[in-house]
């Protein structure tokens, strides 16, 4: 992809032109249509979804590149495609619709409820507090999604009267009920406020130039993220790993599956760059491709996990079983009723109360004998937490 710069020089009238290469995996015209841009882009992450991954599309831009319009017409396709058939297998659709504005997580399908965005004792990201609903077609999701554009915050900006001022983020949860699936899939689809140039928020009141601010902060994270994941694949064994800071704003916390360098779920992500096509924006076209070409190159890969008896989060189901036949005291607690398919990760998932009752199915196994197995498995998951941070 080439991107022009002309500057006018205003003493000697003439144009300096300038060529940017950039190097992009697919490039879309104004004649392509938002189903041609789905088949590309977000089609291959629903599969992958469904069989249990992450599969995460973001559209990212300067206001009033047209992000918003685009990722309208393809969540709509989405939600027709979950559930036209095309996809095997019985599963379950939860869905849940949130903004990101500064410091702020807010549930849009809960009259902007504030709610938390943390991290759990296993490294995953928990979101508490919000609330997700169970979809059984694709009119029930497209409903959800025309109530959450409802009270997503927008504002008139130099660029766009209707500019959206933060970030959006619909989370689809598909359940797999089979009793031995690994885990649920998960697919993100991020419509990125857009960021502004210097120039573009002159004229803006103050509480406006603080809420661009908070924005313009979040995506030079965003940015430094993407940096870092590209000096990561760059990096030899030996080498220093290079600091990667997902935990400095709401919204790479939530795309921490994407930037961890630890992590042990397949991922696969879609970027949209979004650019205007006047050469008045020549700039921001620039910054726009120059990101979304280092992300290109630093597609997060799945890390293998390799076994370590000190760390319950690497045990498959057989090591798991094993470790309950010798540990879990006199008489032993049966490992095919405690986990009769669960990972060592799953396992730690499980819910106190289902875990304690599981135990209690063995033959002479007391409720104290389970809770002091249940505090020993996870007494050994926080001490393997401590010793690898």
């Amino acid at each position: 992809m080439l991107a022009y710069d002309y500057c006018l020089n205003l003493n000697l009238i003439y144009w300096d032109e300038q060529s940017f290469a950039f190097k992009a995996g697919k490039i879309f015209d104004a004649d392509k249509t938002t189903e041609m841009i789905y088949e590309e882009t977000a089609k291959p992450l629903l599969p992958y979804a469904w069989q249990g991954n992450i599969g995460t599309l973001f559209a990212y831009g300067q206001t009033g590149s047209g992000k918003t319009y685009t990722v309208s017409g393809i969540e709509r396709l989405i939600a027709k495609s979950l559930f036209d058939g095309t996809l095997t297998g019985e599963r379950k659709i939860h869905v849940s619709i949130f903004e990101l504005a500064g410091n702020s997580a807010f549930d849009l399908l809960n009259s902007r409820a504030p709610f938390m965005i943390l991290e759990d004792s296993l490294g995953s990201t928990q979101l508490v507090g919000i609330q997700e609903h169970h979809v059984q077609n694709t009119d029930d999701l497209l409903g959800l999604v025309e109530s959450a554009n409802k009270f997503r915050q927008t504002a008139s900006t130099e660029r766009n009267d209707g500019s959206s001022r933060s970030h959006a983020i619909c989370r689809i949860r598909i359940e797999n009920p089979a009793p031995e699936a690994v885990e649920d899939g998960i697919l993100y689809i991020i419509d990125l406020a857009g960021s502004e140039m210097a120039r573009d928020i002159f004229n803006h009141a103050t509480d406006r130039m603080k809420e661009t601010r908070e924005i313009n902060i979040s995506l030079s994270v965003l940015k430094d993220c993407i940096r870092g994941m590209a000096e990561l694949e760059n990096t030899g064994k030996s080498s220093k790993k290079p600091y990667i800071p997902f935990r400095q704003s709401m919204l790479t916390k939530v795309l921490k599956h994407l930037f961890d360098p630890d992590r042990s779920r397949g991922c696969k992500a879609s970027v949209l760059a979004c650019v205007n096509p006047s050469f008045l924006d020549t700039g921001a076209t620039k910054n726009t491709l120059r990101y979304a070409e280092m992300l290109r190159s630093s597609q997060p890969t799945q890390k293998a996990t390799a076994y370590n008896p000190a760390i319950p989060t690497t045990w498959s189901n057989k090591d798991l079983r094993n470790y309950i036949r010798i540990k879990s005291g006199n008489p032993s607690i049966s490992p095919i009723d405690l986990a009769p398919h669960e990972s060592g990760a799953q396992l730690l998932r499980l819910p106190a109360e289902d875990f304690i009752q599981r135990c209690l199915k063995s033959d002479r196994v007391t409720k104290d004998q389970a809770d002091a197995f249940y505090a020993k498995l996870w007494k050994l998951h926080i001490d393997s937490r401590r010793a690898t941070r």
